[in-house]
């Protein structure tokens, strides 16, 4: 008898409320999933936004560095721009120190011939002074 049982359709209310409990599990366990997606939603949404911030920040300090760099550098070109310059001025004063350098040597040389002239000379004298 069991078997003849088995085979009957269940009543109509017993099936609906079944089918009824059915989907109103399905139902919770959607509102769930739902409830757990839209978290990690929120949670995508505020990482997304400190990822953002923090590119942000990035590119800001990037830039304050990159500036930062081609200051320095102008800087160093500045510098070196000067230290070529003064280097150019020593050397025109090294040019102009030994063309002076050469200048006194040759007064100093023309006092000479001046003086083994004058020596000549008061030489000369004295010998005609005691030729006479």
């Amino acid at each position: 008898s069991s078997g003849i049982n088995a085979e009957w359709p269940l009543r109509p209310g017993v099936e609906m409320k079944n089918q009824n409990e059915k989907l109103s599990n399905e139902n919770a366990e959607l509102t769930d999933r739902s409830q757990t997606l839209g978290k990690s939603y929120e949670e995508l949404i505020i990482e997304n936004e400190n990822l953002s911030k923090q590119l942000k920040d990035l590119t800001e300090t990037s830039q304050n560095t990159e500036d930062e760099l081609t200051a320095r550098v102008n800087i160093l070109k500045e510098d070196l721009h000067e230290a070529d310059k003064r280097a150019d001025n020593s050397e025109r004063q090294v040019v102009y120190l030994l063309k002076r350098v050469q200048q006194q040597e040759d007064l100093v040389a023309a006092y000479m011939d001046d003086y083994k002239g004058t020596g000549q000379f008061i030489d000369d004298s004295m010998n005609e002074l005691i030729d006479i």
